[in-house]
């Protein structure tokens, strides 16, 4: 039934606004066009991670500890331990990280999740500058995008510009247009010009995965580090977490 419901064309219409239903159906309630939301919290994890190829679909399970930010787990009544998944665990689905009731995952917080203190008849949706300092910064975002930067470089044609439609697709479901796409590339120049004389060994930490992933060569870690600078941009787009 979901795999209905998605691939129908009521489904996959655009959301933005027709001029023919502005007067007959202002309310969308005869589904004349897609209802734009921004993804819930626990999924805009599971896009990037599915966008990125790290993600794990295992189900079932006890819950996993994927990364976050040090000190978080003081932020409540109890200090608590929180020791970062390894292996494919540091990668399953939102749904299975765990969770305290007073100090939820502060990933899940920001964007919104419910706390555990009630029921949650419908969720608020917020837009808010941390929302985009999470998918930049957040140990757990920037391991995704590594994670995408390596997908890109491995399954990606060697033009710069195959290799950007590649992650666009990733990330966005779609071809980018000429102006996206002139845009991307440029900043990836910017990206390269930054690192290309930085030393490569202080680059390790950037380029790879704490747990996981292929061991960057030394003559690679530049190249690499620009790649995933523009994958932390694709995956912090306003499209990639939202439903148009």
């Amino acid at each position: 039934m979901h795999r209905l419901i998605v691939t129908s064309a009521t489904y996959r219409q655009s959301s933005k606004r027709r001029a023919d239903l502005t007067e007959t159906d202002p309310y969308n309630k005869l589904l004349g066009r897609q209802s734009r939301l921004r993804l819930d919290a626990e999924i805009v994890r599971d896009n990037a991670l599915a966008a990125s190829g790290l993600l794990n679909t295992k189900m079932g399970g006890p819950g996993v500890f994927p990364p976050q930010p040090p000190g978080c787990m003081n932020l409540g009544q109890h200090r608590r331990n929180w020791t970062a998944s390894k292996g494919e665990d540091r990668y399953r689905r939102a749904v299975y990280t765990y969770r305290w009731r007073a100090t939820p995952h502060p990933a899940l917080k920001v964007f919104d999740a419910p706390d555990a203190f009630a029921s949650c008849t419908r969720r608020i949706r917020s837009n808010t500058p941390l929302q985009a300092l999470t998918l930049l910064n957040d140990p757990a975002f920037f391991e995704i995008a590594q994670g995408l930067a390596e997908r890109i470089l491995k399954e990606g044609d060697k033009a710069d510009k195959a290799r950007i439609a590649l992650g666009f697709r990733l990330c966005l479901a779609r071809e980018p247009d000429t102006r996206e796409l002139t845009v991307l590339e440029s900043f990836l120049n910017k990206q390269r010009q930054l690192y290309a004389d930085m030393d490569a060994v202080a680059l390790t930490p950037v380029v790879q995965r704490a747990h996981g992933g292929q061991e960057v060569a030394e003559t690679q870690r530049n190249e690499q580090a620009a790649w995933i600078m523009l994958a932390r941009v694709l995956l912090n787009l306003d499209e990639t977490i939202t439903r148009e």
